[in-house]
């Protein structure tokens, strides 16, 4: 792949390629699968010139350069990189049309505060069929999964800068701390290598640094926030040295910011420092039970959660955001208890104040757990009446494997509303595609993803995914195995 003139932070970056591949050779990094660490051919200036005249923008010079000298799409962080053929169609489908305006001035920038967001993201505006474009001036340049994706500021005081954002509009973008693409994407090679943990924490959410350089950053503030920030980067490492768990243990004894502290106790609980669960019961006696609950679900022995996992369930309908979603992890990982069911969350399912997130986490706790019979009825009003689809598919995962003919109906009628919606449609076409090992490209869009979820409800029909997928494509083919099925009633 490398060319004549090649820069010499090409070549860097190349080596560093091979090494990082050399460290995952059967990829089981998040995403490796997907890319392989292999890398497109690079572009040359004609075909990257063509691709700006046709968006009306100029892409950042590091990017640009990245295209030219390295390569054209391919090997990066969570899923890779698109190429420039990509990025045409997610730009100019109907799907990216809805969400990218290039050529616009940005709108995001780093730590947005919730109400500027709200405003930004104009919830209201979009129900009322409003244009709205949040990620103005973003160019997509990867996805990470579902509707999580990578992009790239192309305007403003932060051009040149990698943002992660939700094309469902859940959350706040979050800005890396690099402030140019070829770092962001040389720190990810430098911690492939070094074997660092990604799935935790998420490539690029943390501050860069070994153990012993996030402990001297630690030495050197005061500010509570970037305390915390460091602490939370720890997650990354499979091991804490004991010259950090020292430090931190001293440090913590020290602390009174009960913020900062409870983020130590439970970092350190994670890497079982000894003495670290004694602190549960201070912080639940300072009634910090969303601080003590966390320490619960990230402290990693049965024994602790066993301990308190009848006090979690008494103090749940206090719990709220990151408490509860703790609350409901700590629950998943008990599953096989006798007195952890599904019926014990029947309360926690009809709160009101709940977050998309909250919910969806609730709903993946009770996913796990045995006599999911007991809130059927609870889910069958669900997927009758909600309309986002991401949190349906969560609720038809909660009622795998209930067998009962009136959920089944609901089923045909989900499909009946989604298979043929156009991000269905777009996975569908992805679904008869051939890749190498012979399999295909599953689905990635929400309505897609909730189709393919409930086509496992009856088995795929009888059919591999392909077929399943054809037969719910064909209206008549389709009509005809509802017939066959007692499926009877017409949901169009």
């Amino acid at each position: 792949m490398a060319k004549t003139g090649q820069p010499a932070w090409a070549k860097r970056i190349l080596k560093l390629l091979e090494q990082a591949k050399a460290k995952d050779p059967n990829f089981e990094r998040f995403g490796a699968h997907s890319h392989q660490y292999k890398l497109s051919a690079p572009a040359g200036e004609e075909m990257i010139q063509e691709f700006e005249k046709q968006q009306g923008i100029r892409l950042p010079e590091e990017y640009r350069d990245f295209l030219m000298s390295v390569g054209n799409g391919g090997a990066g962080p969570y899923y890779g990189l698109y190429g420039l053929k990509t990025q045409e169609k997610e730009l100019g489908d109907s799907h990216g049309s809805r969400i990218y305006h290039v050529q616009e001035e940005p709108v995001i920038y780093p730590k947005m505060s919730d109400e500027d967001w709200d405003k930004a993201a104009d919830q209201e505006g979009r129900r009322k069929g409003e244009k709205v474009y949040p990620y103005a001036g973003v160019l997509p340049i990867g996805s990470q999964g579902c509707t999580l994706m990578t992009g790239l500021m192309l305007s403003g005081p932060y051009r040149g800068q990698v943002v992660y954002y939700d094309e469902d509009y859940c959350g706040k973008p979050f800005f890396v701390r690099e402030k140019g693409f070829l770092s962001w994407y040389e720190r990810w090679l430098r911690e492939v290598i070094a074997g660092y943990n990604d799935e935790e924490a998420g490539f690029g959410m943390n501050v860069d640094g070994n153990p012993k350089q996030l402990m001297e950053l630690y030495e050197q503030t005061e500010d509570s926030e970037e305390k915390i920030e460091i602490i939370d980067s720890y997650y990354k490492f499979e091991t804490l040295p004991g010259k950090q768990k020292t430090y931190f243990k001293q440090v913590c004894a020290q602390e009174s910011d009960m913020e900062v502290r409870m983020r130590l106790i439970k970092m350190m609980a994670r890497f079982h420092v000894p003495g670290m669960t004694k602190e549960i019961e201070k912080l639940w006696e300072y009634g910090a039970y969303a601080e003590a609950v966390s320490i619960i679900t990230y402290e990693g022995t049965r024994e602790v959660k066993e301990a308190w996992y009848e006090k979690i369930f008494d103090i749940l309908p206090k719990l709220h955001g990151d408490g509860f979603r703790d609350a409901c992890h700590t629950f998943s990982a008990m599953k096989d208890h006798p007195n952890v069911h599904a019926g014990r969350l029947k309360e926690a399912l009809l709160r009101e104040d709940l977050d998309r997130n909250d919910r969806i986490v609730l709903f993946h706790s009770i996913r796990n757990l045995k006599g999911k019979e007991e809130v059927l009825d609870y889910f069958m009003d669900y997927l009758s009446t909600e309309e986002y689809p991401t949190l349906l598919i969560y609720a038809v995962w909660c009622t795998e494997g209930v067998k009962n003919r009136q959920l089944q109906e609901l089923y045909v009628k989900l499909l009946d509303k989604y298979r043929t919606h156009e991000n269905a449609r777009f996975d569908y076409k992805g679904s008869q595609m051939v890749l190498r090992g012979g399999g295909c490209m599953g689905a990635s869009r929400p309505e897609g993803q909730l189709t393919s979820n409930l086509m496992r409800q009856f088995d795929y029909f009888g059919l591999d995914y392909r077929g399943a997928w054809k037969l719910l494509m064909d209206g008549a083919r389709w009509k005809e195995w509802k017939q066959q099925n007692g499926f009877l009633h017409n949901f169009n």
